[in-house]
């Protein structure tokens, strides 16, 4: 039965059998969302920007609260762990499409009337929002920054110092999800006082990520 189900899912993605890159996200797609047989939607992009599923949920039990904003939500699946440890979710993404995968992969963890799902650009957006936490996991420019020797917050696209910024306006707990090779004096560097908790996400035994945390969510030494 369940090769049937991973054939199926195939189908519906034709282009992974012709892209080596995705062969590899593909293999690791219980990684990404444990009910991803139960319908999970992804498009090409998504493969490459989702969190794993234990590290997202490791991230939102830090993160737990009565109000959170994802500002990139991309396919949700922060978003989802969230709904689960927070009252409410607000979960942002300038692409429509994303917040409709959002939407859907949000249902079929039985957590989207947790989450309210607003198309916009988070820069507009910011000034006007209150909330306990923001997360951040902005673009990262797809896998070629792990090529790099250092990941600079200015090769985000939006400028990941502007990112910051914003957030700021909304609350001072951040939770900033950034590639394992980032710059941290950057990320220090970002408040006035300096204080920051760079957390490295592992996962395997390998270092994936890491995610900044600021404000509250720093733990007592």
């Amino acid at each position: 039965m369940q090769e049937d189900e991973e054939t199926q899912n195939v189908q519906q993605l034709p282009e992974i059998p012709e892209n080596k890159e995705l062969k590899k996200y593909w293999a690791q797609r219980y990684r990404l969302f444990s009910k991803f047989d139960k319908g999970i939607r992804l498009d090409y992009d998504s493969w490459f920007s989702v969190t794993p599923e234990r590290i997202a949920r490791h991230i939102a039990d830090r993160c737990r609260c009565d109000l959170i904003v994802d500002a990139f939500c991309g396919a949700g699946g922060n978003s989802i762990q969230f709904a689960f440890k927070c009252e409410r979710v607000i979960a942002i993404d300038i692409d429509p499409s994303k917040i409709e995968l959002a939407r859907h992969n949000a249902s079929v963890y039985g957590v989207a009337d947790r989450i309210e799902f607003i198309v916009g650009d988070f820069f507009q957006l910011a000034p006007s929002l209150k909330a306990d936490v923001v997360f951040l996991s902005p673009p990262w420019g797809g896998p070629k920054y792990l090529s790099a020797p250092q990941f600079c917050l200015e090769d985000m696209q939006p400028n990941g110092f502007d990112i910051f910024k914003a957030a700021q306006k909304i609350t001072s707990n951040l939770a900033y999800f950034l590639p394992r090779n980032t710059n941290v004096d950057q990320l220090i560097g970002l408040t006035t006082d300096g204080k920051a908790e760079i957390e490295q996400n592992i996962l395997n035994n390998k270092i994936k990520t890491i995610t900044a945390y600021y404000g509250e969510l720093i733990l007592d030494p």
